[in-house]
């Protein structure tokens, strides 16, 4: 039986920022230490204590009286397996879990995409958590795929049992088009990064289900099988920002705030995790900072979650004439004239198209351009 424990591991970053946790606050959370946390997703610590698992597992919110999911899933299809907890601070999004409802019902594959920390993950999460009744063969979670190939991610997501895990890999890739054919299972990809990693393991005759989440479109699936993730609306950004910090902060501090994270929900967490650790500063203090484009991004740093980091990631993998685009938004502010590039950008959500054929980038992605240019 081949040894799943590294493979599992391999999540405990994408659950702690699905459940929008810093390493610190898990600790609080679970008890185990920072730098142990740290170790583990590092892979420094190859081979944690079953207790330690368990301790982060129920911390994370994930199902089973063990919860040490975070290792092998044994041979089990039918269940819950690794999938996150929901977000206890989710909200709105009906628009997006209804097409989710709706695609989900009748194609084999669909995808999630749009701006760094726009909640995509997330948003799979609770449409998963939702829809599981659908599943009679239950809901698969992995992530992040980060560079994992076809092959590893079969391996992966096959059970242990399955001699065919342990062959080459167009077999293992064939044994998983197998169990997706055979089984009604959704599976959900969290962070796949282009079309290699996933188009030979989604056979057109599938019972079961995939659900990707991605920085980049892929080029294999249908334009109708693609959804682009939006900022929360005003209101919806409010309410969010407000459940995390508790009610704690005045109202129109709070609208201030959200408005300046532009509705990202991996910004409203930023801002709310530090009204909640720095009570000694003032809302209206983060209010300026946010109000301020040079230092917006500064502000939206919190640990180990950063908005700056999580678009440089993204910017670094678009195609180079859509890395040129992000650079001519430090322009003055208002619509960009259209030139080649930002078609690119706007099928990612960075900028959305406007009247005369001009693009209008979200706030945050102008601030990053500043960065991405040295400005």
């Amino acid at each position: 039986m081949r040894d799943n424990t590294q493979e599992q591991l391999h999540r405990l970053r994408s659950l702690r920022i699905a459940a929008g946790l810093t390493i610190d606050e898990l600790a609080v959370r679970s008890g185990v230490s920072p730098r142990t946390i740290g170790g583990i997703e590092r892979h420094r610590i190859r081979r944690p204590h079953q207790g330690t698992l368990r301790a982060l597992g129920a911390a994370l919110g994930l199902d089973g009286v063990d919860a040490d999911q975070l290792r092998s899933a044994g041979g089990q299809v039918a269940g819950v397996t690794g999938l996150p907890g929901v977000t206890t601070h989710f909200t709105g999004r009906r628009d997006d879990l209804a097409w989710l409802a709706a695609r989900l019902e009748h194609r084999h594959a669909v995808q999630l995409i749009g701006l760094p920390g726009a909640g995509k993950t997330a948003l799979a999460v609770q449409a998963a958590t939702d829809l599981a009744w659908r599943f009679p063969d239950g809901v698969r979670f992995l992530g992040p795929v980060a560079d994992a190939t076809a092959a590893t991610i079969a391996r992966r997501l096959l059970p242990p049992a399955d001699a065919s895990s342990h062959g080459p890999d167009p077999v293992a890739i064939g044994a998983y088009r197998d169990l997706l054919r055979r089984r009604r299972i959704l599976v959900v990809l969290d962070d796949v990064r282009d079309d290699h990693q996933v188009g030979p393991l989604l056979p057109p005759d599938a019972l079961g289900v995939t659900l990707i989440t991605g920085r980049h479109p892929l080029t294999g699936l249908a334009v109708t099988d693609r959804w682009l993730v939006p900022p929360l609306p005003a209101a919806d950004a409010r309410a969010a920002l407000d459940t995390m910090v508790d009610g704690t902060a005045p109202a129109p501090a709070v609208t201030a705030l959200a408005a300046g994270c532009g509705g990202l929900p991996l910004a409203l967490r930023v801002t709310a995790n530090r009204l909640l650790t720095r009570p000694q500063w003032s809302a209206q203090w983060l209010v300026d900072r946010l109000a301020r484009p040079e230092r917006v991004l500064d502000a939206l740093v919190a640990g180990d979650l950063s908005v700056r980091d999580a678009f440089e990631r993204t910017y670094a993998g678009l195609p180079a004439r859509a890395r040129r685009a992000v650079r001519l938004l430090t322009r003055p502010a208002g619509p960009v004239p259209a030139e080649a590039g930002f078609l690119d950008l706007a099928e990612r959500g960075w900028v959305t198209a406007g009247r005369g054929h001009r693009y209008e980038p979200h706030p945050l992605v102008r601030a990053f351009a500043r960065v991405a240019t040295g400005t």
